[in-house]
């Protein structure tokens, strides 16, 4: 409304311009403020809506060279729903993560439309730990991140592409770091059940001692998945995590356990089940 009237504005002057031509030292300047009036009076009698817009407060220039690297906050993670751990990845832009024979398994993983089966050119690392194992029946570079807690990945680092040489091995498509939480936001205590007998019990808390803080997080899973053969999944994790302030640094130490247990739900003869 204030962008037609504007241009009204201006045509009707420049038509009483040409108009007036012959008259215009005086003319011309009462135009102008007869011109000016309506518009300020027009601006001061509209209500304008407030829109907030909430975005990253992340500051990457500076710190990440292109556009194929960024951090995402749990805050991102957070939001969709996980049906399988492995989703944690999907937080980079253009990775999929699928479910192969069960999700006692490490995900098959697609970046920018590549199978990259099982980790093979995607490394992952925990707080600087890599994660991939060397070796593997599936191959070099099996990553199975179904021993992580979701709740407590605090942000996601990643680079597309094989040009981040500190990424080491199996990186040649892309990498993604995750670290967590010193301490936990808020303690939490959960149980959710739902369809194929899933049931997941967590319970995670942080408690001050101090300067420092001790964090545990307990994650139990059932699941039998919508298969002919249940696949009893029954995966039991683990974290205990002691932070306090060090010199100049941090100190951080951190102990996780992860017992995993599934039968697969692909072509397994049935005297093998």
């Amino acid at each position: 409304m204030q962008g037609s009237a504007a241009v009204f504005h201006h045509i009707w002057n420049m038509t009483v311009y040409r108009f007036l031509n012959p008259f215009k030292p005086a003319w011309l300047l009462l135009l102008a403020l007869v011109s000016q009036t309506g518009l300020a009076h027009e601006e001061h009698g509209q209500n304008l809506e407030e829109v907030v817009v909430y975005g990253r407060a992340a500051e990457l220039i500076g710190t990440s060279l292109s556009a194929s690297e960024g951090i995402v906050g749990y805050s991102d993670i957070d939001l969709p729903p996980l049906l399988r751990v492995g989703e944690l990845v999907e937080a980079v832009p253009g990775m999929v993560a699928t479910q192969h024979s069960g999700s006692g398994k490490a995900n098959q993983y697609f970046l920018r439309g590549f199978n990259l089966d099982h980790g093979t050119d995607f490394s992952a690392s925990l707080e600087g730990m890599p994660l991939n194992l060397r070796t593997h029946g599936h191959g070099q570079g099996y990553l199975d991140l179904n021993f992580l807690i979701p709740e407590l990945v605090a942000t996601t680092r990643y680079s597309k592409g094989p040009y981040a040489a500190e990424a080491g091995d199996f990186s040649s498509a892309g990498a993604v770091r995750f670290d967590m939480y010193q301490s936990l936001p808020g303690n939490f205590a959960e149980i959710t059940l739902g369809e194929d007998a899933y049931q997941r019990f967590l319970l995670g808390a942080s408690t001050g001692m101090g300067p420092a803080s001790l964090t545990t997080v307990v994650d139990l899973t059932r699941y039998d998945g919508p298969w002919k053969q249940p696949e009893d999944l029954q995966q039991n994790k683990f974290v205990v995590r002691y932070s306090r302030p060090f010199s100049s640094g941090q100190l951080l130490l951190t102990a996780m356990g992860y017992d995993g247990r599934w039968d697969s739900t692909d072509q397994v003869p049935l005297r093998a089940v």
